[in-house]
């Protein structure tokens, strides 16, 4: 293999890996309070992001009483969905909207919280270290905007999910913004992998909670 050819391999290894962290706060990774907490600190992020993904509204058939429970209590996704495996994701709840991850497998550990809640919208940020062959950090903002929506099938919650990524090394952060060919549509992958099993534990919550109420 030419030098160049495994500097290209490489590349894609390590461009292929950056995503993780987003996964990790719903994606990141250890953070000290200061640094993860504060009304204008989300927004900083989002102003100065190195990388920003907006998700095709999804429509997810439940209730607002059961999209509202599952934003505010992040840690009920892994205890339903059955994707969600310990030695993938783990969720420490540290109280007040907080909470501590590790991915094991992926050498990645970190804190993320609820910053900002207003009618229909819900701010979730976090800040982390990783380590892909080698280690780095950063910070990331997750905005849910949620409206009731109806169609002949019935009401739905249309849900938008924007992710907004900003990596603390500014060298790391022109690396991924050169990778973005290979880099984003990795990303929207795992961001609507990761928005479609939170779909289907909300639906199935919801079709359970019915068939109860019916009963």
């Amino acid at each position: 293999m030419t030098p160049f050819c495994h500097h290209k391999k490489t590349m894609r290894r390590i461009c292929a890996r950056i995503p993780i962290l987003l996964v990790c706060v719903l994606l990141n990774v250890p953070a000290s309070a200061e640094q993860i907490s504060g009304y204008e600190a989300h927004h900083r992020i989002i102003d100065c992001s190195t990388i920003t993904r907006t998700q095709k509204p999804l429509a997810i058939r439940t209730d607002r009483e059961t999209l509202e429970y599952f934003i505010e209590h992040v840690e009920e996704l892994t205890k339903h969905g059955k994707d969600f495996k310990k030695k993938d994701l783990l969720l420490e709840v540290m109280g007040n909207g907080r909470y501590g991850i590790q991915m094991p497998a992926r050498h990645i550990t970190g804190e993320f919280e609820l910053v900002e809640r207003q009618p229909e919208k819900a701010v979730y940020m976090g800040h982390g270290n990783a380590a892909v062959f080698f280690n780095f950090s950063g910070s990331i903002v997750l905005e849910i905007d949620y409206s009731t929506q109806n169609d002949p099938a019935g009401s739905y919650e249309d849900v938008k999910t924007s992710v907004h990524l900003k990596f603390d090394n500014a060298f790391f952060a022109l690396l991924a913004q050169a990778a973005s060919p290979i880099l984003i549509p990795q990303l929207d992958k795992l961001i609507t992998r990761l928005a479609t099993k939170t779909k289907n534990v909300l639906e199935t919550v919801y079709v359970n909670k019915k068939t109860q109420r019916n009963k």
